[in-house]
């Protein structure tokens, strides 16, 4: 079942974390959120979250595919000029090369206008992306952090970059 805050307290919340395709009514509740100028994570476990993803930044069809099986993805490519990222612009924070992702998916984000990539995988698929919504910011995490996914929750990394998001909005 989907979960979704009431009105009340999505209005006082700061992030909203979609990780499951919505419905209609839930889509249009989160693109109300978005349009008050908060922050959406959209954490793709899986290809059917696209179509969300499209109707969220009202931008069509945005294809999706799962990456080729191989060993391992590394974040290959990261923008550390950009709010989540500019802590670990230190020399001595940079290193992501120990967090393996195991799948991810590859989000056709060519042509969508306005669309920022944070970062890239090591195979130059979109690992992190922040797409145009309104007045808010809608993040797109082309990979899960759960086990089967990546070790992205293990890394010490991980609450660094959670609390970067927050801080967002």
């Amino acid at each position: 079942p989907q979960a979704i805050l009431p009105n009340a307290a999505l209005d006082a919340a700061s992030l909203v974390v979609v990780t499951d395709p919505l419905d209609d009514s839930r889509v249009h509740a989160v693109r109300r959120f978005l349009d008050s100028g908060k922050t959406v994570l959209l954490v793709m476990k899986s290809i059917a979250l696209a179509p969300t993803i499209a109707q969220i930044g009202q931008l069509g069809t945005l294809p999706a595919e799962e990456a080729a099986d191989g060993n391992y993805a590394l974040l290959g490519q990261i923008d550390f000029a950009h709010p989540i990222f500019s802590q670990f612009g230190d020399p001595r924070f940079s290193d992501f090369t120990k967090i393996h992702f195991w799948k991810h998916r590859r989000l056709g984000i060519d042509g969508v206008k306005g669309a920022r990539l944070l970062a890239k995988f090591d195979d130059g698929d979109p690992a992190l992306v922040q797409l145009p919504a309104g007045q808010g910011t809608l993040l797109v995490l082309t990979s899960g952090w759960h086990p089967p996914d990546s070790q992205l929750a293990l890394s010490s990394k991980f609450v660094p970059l959670l609390y970067a998001v927050l801080d967002l909005g």
